[in-house]
Order: C-alpha cells, then sequence, then structure tokens
C-alpha cells in the first residue's frame, strides 16, 4: 500500500495495491461523513452500440446483490439515517452517501457491495430497462434539457462526447444480462476507482475499511482516452417542437480540465452570464424583459471543453433575443471588460468557494474530481488565490481562445423548421 504524509491542505491519499486511490479531509467539528465511489467511466468511453450502458449499469447498482436485495439496501440507509444516490457523467460515474460518523463502517460496506457483487440479472434488468427508458421519455420531454443535448451535437458531432448521458432507446432496449454484465467487469475495476470521503473521518482507518471491502478486486486497465476533440464544430441544430417558449443555446471552444486558465474563464463566465449582475441576464431579463431564464456555463472535459449560454423566450422573440446575445459576445470582443466588474465577479466566484467548502458533499466532490482529472489538488485558498490573480488581460486571451477562436453553434427546440432561425456570423 503506497501513501503520503499530510499536505497543508489537511488532504490524505493512499494509493491501494489494487489501484484503488484513498483520499480523505477531516472537517473539525463535524460529525458526520459525506463518502463517495467514483469510477472513472462514462457516456465519454461509450462505444458505437454501448450509447446508456454507463447509465444503466449505474441503475442496476440499486437492484441488490448476492446478501442483500434492492428493498435490504434502502432499509439499511433508511436505518443509519442517511442517504444514498449515484449519477453518471460523460467522463465518470458515481455512488455517494451522507452519514452519521458511527454508521461510515456499514455504509461503505454497503456501498462497496453495491459497486462490487451487483446482480445483473436477467429479471431484474428488464423491470430497470423500462425505468431507464421511462427517465429518456422524462427527459425527452423537458426542452430545456433537450437542448443541452443538441447543442452538444452540434458541437461534437459523432464523438462519443457529444451523446447523451441517458443513451439511446434502443441500446437500452436490446442489451442483454450477459453484455452488461461484461461491461460492468471491464469499468468496476481497481485502477479506476476513486474513494473520496470528507467530515468525520480518520483517514487510515478508512484505508483499512476499503482495503478490507475491496480484497481480490481486480485491478484492470485505466480509461483509454486519446480520442479529445480540442476544436469543436460550429455548426446549427434545430428540433422542431410545439413548445410555449423557444429554448436556446449557443456554445463554442472551451478549456480541457487541467488548463491553466480555467480560473480566468470562471471570471469570464460569471461576467457573461453566471451572476445576476451579469452582462446577458442584466440587458435581457432586467431591461428588455425578454426571457425569465439565461446564463452562461462551460464544461471542462479530458483534452477538450466548451463555453455555452442558454435563454428560453417565447418564439416570437427568438430571433431578437438570439442577436442581443450575440451583441453582448461582440460587445465583450470588440470592447473588453471594466476592472469594476472584473472585482466583482472575483469576489462573487471567491465567496461561493469558501461558501461551498463548509459542506462536506462539496469537499468529498472536488477532491475526487481533482483526482481523475490529473491530481492537482487545490486548497480553498488556493483557488481563491489563483482567482484573485486573474487580470482584465487575462479575460481577453480567454474569449479570444474560447468565443472569439472559431465562432459559435446554436441549438434551438421550438415551433421551427430547419434554416428558419439561426446565428448571424458576427462572432
Amino acid at each position: 500500500m503506497a501513501g503520503g504524509g499530510a499536505p497543508e491542505n489537511g488532504l490524505l491519499r493512499t494509493e491501494l495495491d489494487s489501484g484503488i486511490r484513498v483520499l480523505s479531509e477531516r472537517i473539525p467539528g463535524a460529525r458526520s461523513v459525506s463518502l463517495g465511489l467514483w469510477i472513472d467511466t462514462g457516456s465519454r468511453d461509450e462505444s458505437q452500440g454501448e450509447h446508456g450502458l454507463c447509465h444503466f449499469l449505474e441503475h442496476m447498482l440499486f437492484k441488490g446483490t448476492p446478501s442483500m436485495s434492492a428493498r435490504d439496501i434502502a432499509v439499511a440507509f433508511d436505518h443509519m439515517g442517511a442517504d444514498i444516490n449515484a449519477a453518471t457523467g460523460r467522463e465518470h460515474t458515481s455512488v455517494y452517501s451522507r452519514m452519521l460518523q458511527e454508521y461510515l463502517p456499514r455504509a461503505l460496506e454497503i456501498v462497496v457491495d453495491m459497486t462490487r457483487n451487483s446482480s445483473i440479472e436477467a429479471g431484474e434488468l428488464d423491470s430497470e430497462r423500462q425505468v431507464v427508458l421511462e427517465e429518456i421519455n422524462m427527459h425527452n420531454d423537458s426542452p430545456d434539457e433537450m437542448v443541452h443535448d443538441y447543442l452538444a451535437q452540434a458541437l461534437w458531432g459523432d464523438h462519443p462526447i457529444g451523446h447523451s448521458v441517458l443513451g439511446d432507446a434502443e441500446v437500452i432496449m436490446t442489451v442483454d444480462d450477459e453484455r452488461l454484465s461484461e461491461f460492468y467487469r471491464e469499468r468496476y475495476v481497481g485502477s479506476r476507482i476513486v474513494l473520496s470521503a470528507a467530515g468525520s473521518v480518520d483517514h487510515d482507518r478508512l484505508c483499512e475499511l476499503v482495503g478490507g471491502a475491496m480484497e481480490g478486486i481486480a485491478q484492470g486497465r485505466d480509461a483509454a482516452r486519446e480520442d479529445s476533440m480540442p476544436v469543436p464544430l460550429s455548426s446549427t441544430v434545430i428540433h422542431r417542437k410545439e413548445t410555449e417558449q423557444a429554448h436556446i443555446a449557443m456554445g463554442s471552444k472551451g478549456l480541457p480540465r487541467r488548463h491553466p486558465d480555467r480560473f480566468a474563464m470562471s471570471v469570464l463566465d460569471n461576467i457573461m452570464g453566471g451572476s445576476m449582475s451579469s452582462r446577458l441576464f442584466q440587458k435581457i431579463r432586467e431591461q428588455l424583459g425578454l426571457v425569465y431564464s439565461i446564463y452562461s456555463f462551460s464544461g471542462l472535459f479530458l483534452g477538450m471543453g466548451m463555453v455555452g449560454i442558454y435563454c428560453g423566450t417565447h418564439p416570437a422573440q427568438a430571433e431578437k433575443v438570439i442577436g442581443l446575445v450575440e451583441d453582448e459576445l461582440v460587445k465583450a470582443r470588440d470592447g473588453g471588460f471594466a476592472a469594476e466588474e472584473l472585482e466583482r465577479a472575483k469576489n462573487h466566484i471567491k465567496g461561493a468557494l469558501v461558501i461551498s467548502n463548509e459542506d462536506s458533499g462539496n469537499r468529498m466532490n472536488r477532491i475526487a474530481k481533482a483526482e481523475m482529472s490529473g491530481g492537482e489538488h487545490l486548497t480553498i485558498d488556493e483557488m481563491v488565490e489563483r482567482v484573485d490573480k486573474v487580470t482584465v488581460d487575462d479575460l481577453h486571451r480567454v474569449y479570444a481562445e474560447t468565443w472569439g477562436g472559431i465562432g459559435a453553434s446554436l441549438a434551438v427546440v421550438g415551433p421551427f423548421d430547419a434554416g428558419e432561425i439561426g446565428l448571424s456570423g458576427r462572432i
């Protein structure tokens, strides 16, 4: 078992002989623990014919093991006064829980049992298959969610990262227990697992618990992601749907997860549409009253990334709103940024960082994601310092590298036909 000393930020990290990485942060005064078991596999790692298997497998983890039924799992966590949930993303899957400190050993035992010994049986597979299909149907009935899938398609085309995390209904309908079990055995291996915990946790004891529960697990192979697509496409996707609102998403090239300018990008994002005082919110919602929801966002992935803007408006105003968003992007390109809005955005981000660090779940998530994206573990103070160092010149450089790099892509869900609505080409 390989280990490391205690760094100044209180984070402890140990790599077990199986390849599993155990990370913890002790929070003085906490009486609970946030625990997460993370698997380095997501929708990005699915090939043609596999789209949706990571998400389907996440559902199956809750269907029981040889030692516990699905009901047993639910009853056990209720008895502990704990919660348990799971999530699938483009680059990872996680099972996470929060419990009182005295229940950590039992909660960890169950979480490991679920992720190591899931009973993927034909009968349970068929019942959960319908649940997943209904989740896909629910998603397809939510145009404000669907438009983000179409934006990913516009940016990434056939690249795996452009596919919906929920997957393709046809794949879900046809996969059998043998294929899903094979997929499970390939992905849920020691080299791809990170166990993170924050709160009232003793690191050495945590490592003992994980080592015992994971004894005999195959180390397997790391996830291979050499097929990054650093320069996305510039295209438009219009999906006709008779909706009350037009749902609009614009996007362009972003930064990869470990890029040194990622803190400057978060400040730029905040200025454009990441807060109530942002340019887009103030102009298009507060001054003109054309939208209820408008915001900017970014996605940082390994080797690639994207920036985006979402808004919803009456279909009759859609073309006007798209033009107004373009106006704000042009103003940012040609007029730059003011020192006052830079300071306001930095203060907003720093406040959010410090406040989020007071929640053990956020800390557990942060250390796991940092480990899975290359292992640069920054304290909150170090992150605040990086935000503080962002200058107006940094914003100009990041804008040129993102929104100013290749032009924008557009996705719209609403009562429009292809070619009926689009970007002007000014950005």
